[in-house]
């Protein structure tokens, strides 16, 4: 799994991000990472750092079996696979919307 692929799967589900409605970041390690801005219509992800409420911290792997439905969000924190840093409110929502 590459940070492309990932990017892609996201973009298509951009519409949906929409409802989370504010800011998150996706750090993928020396992967790189992907910032999500659901702030404005239409929402946006680009690859440059910046601001966020929320920093979601995991593996390429562990993230595109979340996209997947594989991997729960709640079981992927509880065992360590995911990380959160900032607010876990908005972390919370976001997960819920990466299940879809």
């Amino acid at each position: 799994m590459t940070l492309d692929q990932i990017e892609a799967k996201m973009r298509k589900r951009l519409p949906q991000f929409r409802a989370f409605n504010g800011t998150a970041r996706f750090d993928f390690g020396k992967d790189g990472l992907l910032r999500l801005d659901a702030t404005k219509t239409p929402a946006t992800l680009q690859r440059e750092d910046g601001d966020a409420v929320c920093t979601i911290r995991m593996t390429l792997e562990n993230f595109d079996r979340m996209l997947d439905g594989d991997l729960n969000p709640t079981l992927a924190f509880a065992t360590g696979k995911l990380k959160v840093q900032g607010s876990m409110g908005s972390a919370l929502k976001l997960a819920s919307l990466l299940e879809e």
